[in-house]
């Protein structure tokens, strides 16, 4: 901290006495000490500023104050006790770093003192030495409380089982002598401590979405667990010990503690026997030797706490983003700490394969636009409007961009000596894998794989990088498919092809005639082998057993596949609106260097009535695909997602094209939301981001507007569902269409694109054609911020249409993700009964309005709370044979499978059959609807998952995408309550109520 001038502590002084003569009765009865002596200060430099920021305006009914900061009454004050609080390794509340000049403050770090550099847009509006910096810096020192006391802290006493869940990435020490000599400590004086503490109840630190997790600690592998968690908050000197700071009482020199003080001085025996076990074990080293994560350690995560990243709202493990950072202590991070933040940073938001760091999403979400930043709610912390540091590194080295870049070419010089990514400096090249077709065969829709488009080919070239990794120009490529048995090139029909980890093996789907079925071939780039993966299968139920869309895990040992080949025992069936050969998604496993797979190995992995195609997987390792839905006035092809163990079928975006709720007194009133009845060719961005082809279908038959193609847009998924015509200043807005005066999407485009993939320089190579309807595709780059576009290859195509280009490079195997036991939708496989899942509503009711509805005005809540039962409806397939659209222009055949009673504070538990298609709805105390979903759902194999949150903790959980309950955007916060309470309910521990077999 800085030092304060002894006149300026004598003024402070005064400050607090006046304040407590004030008390004593000496202003106007009624007055509280807060509006005596806080909100002037607040009103006049926050709020009755010249841009009045920080208060709503009485006319606006989103009721927005910037940064979600109201300072017009204490209540709304109370809303953000984020900015109130000191919190982790920041020595200040937030609302004193955000109100006084960068560098004002300072933070310790690693036994350092540093200039924080936190901005504020709306300026420095304190002095750090004035008045009214240091009666803000008392009052919130003793709690922000109204009354201007400090309030009482007892240690709380926690609720709820602890759990004996050992994550499955958990990576147990070599037990040396010494490291056995101190589990043996722990074990017979700590592990009680814990115990004794009611530190692993459920509601604490039992809860495995808990930044400190410890198991119950009733068998040696959990004790084993637990001393390796603890061991990390150990620090040098020992007194500074996260694990002995945060739970000693603020009096005797602790941190403060949301479980209120569990040692009320440091010569509590049970503190003692901490501290004693404490000095034995010593300070568990992050580094060890890799000088990677030195640097990390010493500039970046530093960093990442001086420009602001690291606060509660912000990017904390109760934040409600995907990128939580593990917090530490002033002076003080701990192993594990800076192994999570090191990991997940490095392997999740930074684009390794690409040697600009922009690439990655956490650069270009800190950047500014003009930079090649992309929309942060946060703003582009990184760098000032005026002056940005992104322009190049070699004159300004020390900036905390070129810091970010320095750790990037570090750890890209690590994987490019060990082959794992390409070099992509100028004069260096790589492989683009693409189709060339008939121009006629491309403007088929991404439904229509059911129709032969032969007189195709697939092509690979050579490009050439030149500066900042732009690709140049490239020569017309050789065909792929003379080694591919039964294809023949310029005959064959080929599909989208794509390429593994290794740059060199290419999946896709081809037959030669239209008698014959897709089926997935691998191709191998180096020599041009080439092998069938997927068997061709005869005909069933009248229909072609098609495998197509193939795509590689990003750990290269499965290709997942869209297949016609239907459910065991059922075979092929119909889709409900367009009668088509429906699809689910599909795996196998395969050996990439025998290239082959393993035909014993084949699963299911979506099972619903309608198609699902076009998988690919994010980088954190999900499943993402286009699925159809269709129920009664309702038909959308939106973006969905899944998880590796099947568990988190979760829709993922373009949900609706219209949304119910746009009035909450008038729940029947809609507003266009993502304003597109099709997304397809969804694919993540290497900055996170998703690109995807928008266009209209036809309500009276399904068929697309625009076909082959679409609008090119870009997704950005951590601001939230879209609303399209929403315009007012405070909303973000998720969705941004390229090139939207030629390209619509709707009836009548000039133009169209499909199959987007981003470039390492930051552009996005699509296909275009400049004409929709002519199908005369090409592959372009173009710009994401200024629209302008470049053609990928030197020449024409004689005549024919380039399509669905990849780039070949080399990236890091990923691994696949599993559930863990997050807040929302949060939950695993069991592996005990895989017939079933279980479904745990917190509250029901409020986990509708996220089901049924995508705008960000408010949650009809209310209006479902009259709901007293659960109903469960099996949607049937439409058979090969004998489908017919009933009146509503579809096929349907629901059967109710069950119902069971909410309990009185709207929570249900239920066994559900898993691997099948279901559609959930609420019923009142007489068995009428309350509310529908409109879509269909699947539970995976054994799944056990707590969907949603109750209604107290929704503003804290998900409001930061979907909005408050209320629609008031003031009502969006967080609070540490996320991390342990939000699967709590009546019924979390009941047995669940069985429905259907």
């Amino acid at each position: 901290m800085p030092v304060m001038q002894s006149t300026r502590s004598a003024v402070w002084l005064v400050l607090v006495i006046a304040a407590g003569a004030a008390g004593c009765g000496d202003s106007p009865p009624g007055r509280t000490f807060y509006q005596r002596n806080i909100e002037p200060i607040l009103i006049q430099k926050c709020a009755g500023n010249t841009s009045g920021c920080h208060a709503t305006n009485s006319d606006d009914p989103f009721q927005f104050a910037a940064g979600n900061f109201d300072v017009t009454s204490f209540e709304n004050v109370q809303k953000r006790r984020d900015l109130l609080d000191p919190f982790g390794a920041y020595t200040y509340p937030l609302l004193l770093i955000k109100a006084v000049p960068p560098g004002a403050l300072k933070l310790n770090y690693n036994a350092a003192f540093t200039d924080l550099q936190v901005q504020h847009s709306g300026g420095a509006i304190l002095d750090v030495n004035s008045d009214a910096f240091f009666t803000l810096q008392n009052w919130l020192t003793n709690g922000a409380t109204e009354n201007g006391l400090t309030p009482a802290t007892p240690p709380q006493v926690g609720v709820g089982a602890c759990s004996t869940l050992i994550p499955a990435d958990f990576k147990p020490p070599t037990l040396t002598p010494a490291i056995s000599a101190s589990l043996d400590l722990f074990k017979s004086k700590v592990q009680p401590v814990l115990t004794k503490h009611g530190c692993n109840a459920a509601s604490c630190h039992g809860a495995p979405q808990s930044d400190f997790y410890t198991t119950c600690g009733t068998a040696d592998d959990q004790v084993l667990f637990n001393f390796t968690q603890v061991w990390s908050f150990v620090n040098t000197p020992v007194d500074d010990s996260q694990v002995l700071r945060v739970p000693l009482a603020v009096s005797a020199g602790g941190r403060g503690h949301t479980g209120g003080d569990q040692f009320a001085t440091t010569a509590d025996p049970d503190y003692v026997a901490l501290k004693d076990w404490a000095t034995q074990a010593g300070k568990l080293d992050f580094v060890n030797g890799d000088p990677n994560k030195q640097f990390f350690s010493d500039n970046i995560q530093p960093m990442l706490l001086l420009r602001g990243c690291q606060f509660e709202a912000c990017h904390s493990p109760e934040a409600t983003n995907d990128f939580k950072l593990r917090t530490g202590t002033q002076g003080f991070f701990s192993a594990v700490a800076l192994e999570k933040n090191y990991d997940l940073l490095r392997n999740d938001f930074m684009a390794l394969e690409f040697p600009d760091v922009r690439r990655g999403r956490a650069m270009s979400k800190t950047i500014l636009a003009a930079s090649g930043g992309i929309a942060h709610r946060g703003g582009p912390v990184i760098e000032a409007a005026g002056a940005p540091s992104s322009a190049g590194c070699a004159g300004n080295p020390g900036t905390p961009f070129c810091t970010f870049q320095a750790w990037l070419d570090k750890e890209r010089a690590t994987l490019l000596t060990a082959g794992k990514v390409t070099d992509m400096t100028a004069g260096q090249s790589v492989p683009i894998v693409y189709v060339e077709r008939p121009p006629a065969s491309t403007l088929n829709d991404r439904l229509g794989f059911d129709t032969f488009e032969g007189g195709a080919d697939l092509l690979v070239t050579t490009a050439t990088f030149g500066a900042g990794s732009a690709l140049q120009p490239a020569a017309e490529g050789t065909s792929l498919l003379g080694n591919c048995p039964g294809l023949t090139a310029g005959t064959a029909d080929v599909g989208p092809p794509d390429v593994a980890y290794d740059g060199d093996h290419v999946v896709f789907a081809a037959r030669n005639a239209a008698s014959e079925p897709l089926g997935v071939f691998m191709a191998r780039i180096s020599d041009k082998a080439c092998v069938r993966l997927t068997p061709a299968a005869p005909d069933a139920n009248g229909l072609k057993i098609h495998n197509f869309d193939p795509v590689f895990s990003p750990d290269g040992n499965w290709v997942v596949f869209a297949s016609t080949r239907g459910k065991p025992g059922v075979g092929p069936t119909r889709s409900r609106k367009r009668f088509l050969p429906q699809s689910d998604i599909w795996r196998v496993k395969i050996d990439l260097a025998g290239m082959s797979a393993d035909q014993a190995s084949y699963a299911q992995i979506t099972v619903l009535s309608n198609s699902e195609v076009g998988p690919h997987f994010m980088r954190e390792g999900r499943l993402t695909m286009t699925t159809e839905k269709t129920s009664d006035g309702f038909y959308q092809l939106s973006g969905r997602r899944i998880n590796w163990d099947l568990t988190d079928y979760h829709p993922l975006l373009g949900q609706r094209a219209e949304s119910p709720y746009a009035d909450l007194a008038k729940l029947s009133d809609t507003k266009p939301s993502f304003g597109y009845s099709s997304v397809t060719d969804i694919r993540e961005g290497s900055d996170g981001n998703f690109l995807l082809i928008l266009t209209d279908v036809a309500a009276a038959d399904g068929k697309p507007a625009v076909v082959g193609g679409g609008a090119l847009a870009i997704f950005n998924r951590s601001v939230g569902p879209f609303e399209q015509d929403r315009t007012d200043t405070a909303y973000l807005k998720s969705l941004r269409v390229l090139d939207a005066a030629n390209a619509t999407g709707h009836a009548g485009a000039k133009a169209a694109y499909r199959a987007p993939v981003s470039l390492p320089d930051g552009q996005i190579m699509v296909s275009y054609a400049d004409a929709a309807a002519s199908g005369n595709f090409d592959i372009v780059a173009i710009s994401p911020q200024t629209g302008a576009r470049t053609p990928m290859f030197t020449g024409g195509a004689g005549g024919k249409a380039r399509v669905d280009a990849v780039l070949a490079y080399k990236y890091p195997p990923r691994p696949l993700y599993e559930n863990r036991r997050q807040l929302v939708f949060g939950g695993a496989s069991d592996g005990a009964d895989t017939a079933h899942a279980v479904i745990h509503m917190p509250d029901a009711p409020m986990l509708f309005t996220l089901l049924t509805g995508n705008l960000r005005r408010g949650r009809p809540v209310d209006a479902f709370r009259k709901a007293k039962f659960l109903a469960v409806y099996s949607e049937g397939l439409c058979p090969a044979s004998g489908c017919t659209a009933g009146a509503n222009g579809i096929f349907e055949s629901r059967q109710l499978i069950g119902t069971a009673p909410l309990d009185d504070d709207g929570s249900v538990r239920v066994r559900l059959p898993a691997q099948t298609g279901v559609v959930l709805e609420l019923q009142d105390d007489k068995h009428n609807s309350v509310v529908k979903m409109g879509e269909e759902h699947q539970l995976g194999p054994g799944e056990h998952v707590s969907m949603g949150v109750s209604e107290t903790l929704f503003d804290a959980v998900c409001a930061g995408c979907h909005g408050s309950v209320s629609g008031k955007e003031i009502d969006v916060g967080v609070t540490p309550d996320a991390l342990t309470n939000a699967s709590e309910s009546k019924s979390a521990d009941k047995t669940p109520a069985a429905i259907g077999n």
